[in-house]
């Protein structure tokens, strides 16, 4: 199962700490990160300096397996590495023949290797979002219940149709993760608005904003580990456990 979100807030954290989650229940998880900014590479490895990244998997034919590296906090969760130089592979790509499905190629060769595959996506709509979004099986979209999470949520999925309409690719969803910015009531409104819309496909667990998480990604450390107890750390085993119940109803 590959999962991808992108366009709106929290991608990473959720990415990173879905990675967490599923490599302590066990699982063999790979998270691709096909973001310039390398977040996600930055908070499982603390360092983006890497021989070989993603960048020279879609731009120089170098095997995808020959750039991951497992992470630093978590034995079983590995990174394909992402990097500054993708910030060029979409002018890089754009004439390239098949370029919405190198991502795909490339992960065909390592999928076999993993239970899971999570991919960080850019924040914006290009060649490397698409290529994310034609590379995985499902998408989990993360969604800051603020004012403006409804207008994310149109672009999103006004995205996907034409995806799904011009390439051939299903992308279905695969679950919604609310995440709390406060406690107040337009949070509350905007989250009853995002399960009337998307209906079961939300999962239960809220996310809540909690200092925690940030503190984990800064010190390069899993958040089970660095604040167990904490509320971030609570509600993201909740969510685990929900994706696992829905990947694997167990």
């Amino acid at each position: 199962m590959q999962q991808g979100g992108g366009f709106l807030p929290y991608k990473t954290t959720t990415t990173v700490n879905l990675g967490y989650g599923l490599a302590r229940a066990g699982k063999r998880v790979l998270v691709i990160d096909t973001d310039a900014q390398s977040n996600s590479t930055y908070s499982l490895l603390g360092t983006l300096d890497q021989e070989q990244t993603l960048f020279d998997v879609l731009t120089q034919g170098v095997r995808m397996a020959d750039t991951i590296v497992e992470s630093v906090g978590q034995k079983g969760l590995f990174v394909a590495p992402g990097s500054i130089n993708l910030s060029a592979a979409d002018l890089l790509m754009a004439s390239a023949p098949g370029r919405e499905r190198k991502l795909a190629r490339a992960l065909n060769q390592v999928k076999d290797d993993f239970d899971y595959v999570l991919i960080d996506t850019p924040p914006n709509l290009g060649v490397l979002t698409v290529n994310s979004f034609i590379a995985c099986t499902d998408v989990i979209i993360p969604i800051a219940l603020t004012t403006y999470a409804l207008i994310g949520i149109s672009i999103l999925e006004t995205t996907m149709q034409e995806l799904r309409e011009n390439l051939d690719v299903s992308l279905p969803i695969f679950g919604v993760v609310a995440n709390l910015d406060d406690h107040t009531r337009l949070s509350t409104d905007v989250l009853s608005a995002v399960r009337e819309h998307f209906g079961d496909m939300v999962f239960d667990t809220v996310i809540p904003r909690n200092i925690k998480v940030e503190e984990a990604h800064n010190q390069i450390a899993c958040l089970f580990d660095y604040a167990p107890t904490s509320t971030g750390a609570i509600a993201y085993s909740k969510l685990v456990k929900e994706v696992l119940q829905r990947a694997e109803g167990n």
